[in-house]
């Protein structure tokens, strides 16, 4: 979906993926640091496994994106899913969008979140959420707001759908709402 040679060099010190996502290779579940992860980034980089080597977050290939974008800063680990794998409805446009929202409702609150994916549903981006629980496909639900421009509309559904997915990954076993960090600026 992004130019490579646009990305960013480097995590900036960030290391939210190395908690949040799970990694069958090793049999790291969500929410669990892994093992190699240090305050300095992978204990292990030079030799690191073939699937952390080839991940790379939306903040990292996005180049549009600030630094307030970065996860741990922003509550937000954007991923990308492939063509290949989305519903025929969101084939045209590319890639799919996946935001997956640690920090709380203030990661749905974040100046430029809902404009943002505002512009994707308006685009026929396919657009999933998380919140540390299953994905949703949320086009259908912001579709009406996005289309309309109403940011207030559109914000406060995703706030109802965010609230769901918390809802969701309570009655799953009593799953743990993972400890991110957002500044107080955010």
């Amino acid at each position: 979906m992004a130019d490579q040679a646009a990305q960013r060099p480097d995590c900036g010190g960030c290391t939210v993926c190395c908690t949040a996502l799970p990694i069958t290779e090793f049999a790291k579940p969500a929410g669990v640091t892994c093992q190699h992860c240090t305050a300095a980034g992978c204990g292990i980089y030079e030799t690191r496994y073939d699937i952390c080597r080839s991940f790379l977050c939306g903040w990292l290939l996005l180049p549009g994106l600030d630094e307030s974008w970065r996860p741990d800063r922003s509550g937000i680990l954007i991923r990308f899913i492939e063509r290949e794998d989305l519903p025929e409805d969101y084939r045209g446009p590319g890639s799919g969008v996946h935001f997956t929202l640690l920090g709380g409702e203030a990661s749905v609150l974040r100046p430029g979140f809902a404009d943002y994916v505002a512009t994707l549903v308006r685009r026929d981006v396919g657009v999933w959420l998380s919140a540390d629980s299953p994905r949703t496909l949320v086009n259908p639900y912001l579709k009406p707001a996005a289309m309309a421009h109403d940011k207030n509309a559109l914000t406060a559904i995703l706030l109802h759908l965010y609230r769901l997915h918390l809802k969701q990954r309570d009655m799953q076993g009593g799953m743990k709402p993972l400890p991110w960090i957002i500044p107080e600026s955010i």
